[in-house]
């Protein structure tokens, strides 16, 4: 650790009853995109006080220069922060609180000095963080009303230099919708509205699977994509087999004469080496026989059917786009995360690899992990929060933010990729509170979109 430096630049904070206790409360949730600078733990949450609610006061901003803050350098990209806080400081902030018609106890107080810190802190580093500081727990001395106030905290910085990225090579499919594929998605639309009957048999186009189904990576006990009560179709040997985004085609190739089995398996073997399974478990079959055309036109109110093969078309078109963008997306972060150097916290890669072999012996049931296991999710912790990370400094460099109408945009391409509706893709990451995930893949295509002029495309 290099030598701390004392800090005396005056910043000037107001305080203001209500309002920071209600951000005291939400100062503590925390997600992958919409976060909060400072991760304190789950039970230091501060319930809302039972005074009623005043208005801002005019009294003078609290001088928050008197705060001591030592900044040291710890391994790069971290920094710590020592804070002390006077006497002084503390009786006036607490006289405001009472002045303000206010009950707090002693651990919301210090609960509102490490708020009011932190700040503090964040705004002398004057650094951009992707994961926020991080309170050390055991560093908080016992709150004395009549001693100065210490603690200590971590966080991370993001490199200050533009982000160092002149050109992004991308391959970029040329798919031209011919009528092979439009007759194809017009049995498909025979098949949606056919009737189904129970089958037990050899598996043919046009079959449906309902089962749950995750796709994994060798060695790795966790699923890197599930989805439960899906319904898979057959493919034609002229339709790509996709999974959560992931184009699988040695599957579509496999399924078809394939028995019905109460649990499925087919080996995958990806571009990048690595080798994986996806697994289809407790599955039901059935058989569809197809609707006729003319049932077909009713159903979407077409006058005749030159014109629904027009429509089919340009759905084709738009469907192949969408799977083109997630081709190429693939391709940029795997440029970004192999291209850009830059230093990235050990402390967070830790803490992630430490949920994530936590969670894994959770679900194995295991009493321990094999080393070749943690060595796995070791690099699946780099590979996260390398990314994550990339996103935090490109999101900052050119302001973009995630807002309700991104996530809705989200939801409704994995509804297109499903055949659901975008209201219940939505449903589900909310009911598994997952909608931080959906964010972060809504985040992820707008750096895409964002970045596309530093793009270089090849057509292949």
């Amino acid at each position: 650790m290099h030598s701390g430096t004392v800090f005396g630049k005056s910043v000037f904070l107001r305080l203001v009853p209500i309002p920071l206790q209600c951000k005291i409360v939400a100062s503590t949730q925390y997600n992958e995109v919409t976060r909060s600078r400072y991760n304190y733990p789950k039970n230091n949450k501060i319930p809302m006080s039972d005074q009623p609610q005043t208005n801002t006061t005019d009294l003078p901003p609290i001088d928050t220069s008197k705060i001591e803050v030592v900044i040291s350098e710890l391994e790069a990209p971290d920094f710590q922060f020592d804070f002390t806080v006077p006497v002084d400081l503390i009786s006036e902030i607490t006289k405001r609180i009472q002045d303000g018609g206010l009950e707090y106890n002693e651990q919301q107080i210090a609960n509102l000095l490490i708020q009011i810190c932190l700040d503090e802190g964040m705004q002398r580093l004057d650094r951009d963080s992707a994961w926020g500081a991080r309170l050390l727990t055991k560093s908080v001395k016992e709150y004395l009303a009549q001693s100065p106030f210490s603690f200590s905290a971590v966080v991370d910085a993001l490199p200050e230099e533009e982000i160092p990225i002149e050109s992004i090579p991308i391959k970029r499919n040329q798919i031209q919708v011919d009528d092979v594929l439009v007759d194809t998605e017009l049995f498909e639309q025979q098949l949606q509205f056919g009737t189904t009957a129970p089958f037990d048999g050899d598996l043919a186009y046009g079959d449906a699977i309902e089962c749950n189904a995750s796709l994994h990576l060798d060695g790795d006990a966790s699923p890197i994509a599930e989805v439960e009560k899906c319904t898979i179709r057959v493919p034609s040997e002229h339709q790509n087999f996709s999974f959560e985004g992931l184009t699988l085609d040695t599957v579509g190739n496999e399924l078809r004469g394939c028995h019905t089995e109460k649990e499925l398996s087919f080996k995958i073997d990806f571009p990048d080496g690595k080798a994986g399974t996806l697994k289809l478990r407790d599955c039901s079959f059935s058989r569809i026989t197809p609707s006729s055309v003319a049932h077909v036109l009713e159903q979407y109110g077409s006058p005749n059917e030159a014109i629904l093969r027009t429509q089919i078309k340009m759905s084709l078109q738009h469907n192949f786009d969408r799977e083109n963008t997630n081709f190429m997306m693939q391709q940029f972060y795997a440029f970004l995360v192999e291209n850009i150097q830059m230093p990235f916290s050990n402390r967070v890669i830790q803490k992630k690899y430490k949920e994530m072999c936590e969670n894994t012996l959770k679900s194995s049931k295991e009493e321990s992990l094999s080393d070749k296991l943690k060595h796995l999710l070791l690099q699946k912790a780099e590979a996260t929060v390398k990314r994550q990370t990339i996103n935090y400094w490109i999101r900052q460099t050119y302001k973009l933010g995630v807002s309700e109408e991104d996530i809705d945009k989200q939801a409704a391409i994995i509804a297109e990729q499903r055949r659901v509706r975008p209201a219940d893709i939505k449903e589900e990451f909310l009911a598994k509170d997952k909608i931080n995930v959906l964010a972060n893949i809504a985040s992820e295509r707008k750096i895409f979109e964002r970045l596309q002029d530093k793009m270089v495309f090849t057509d292949i």
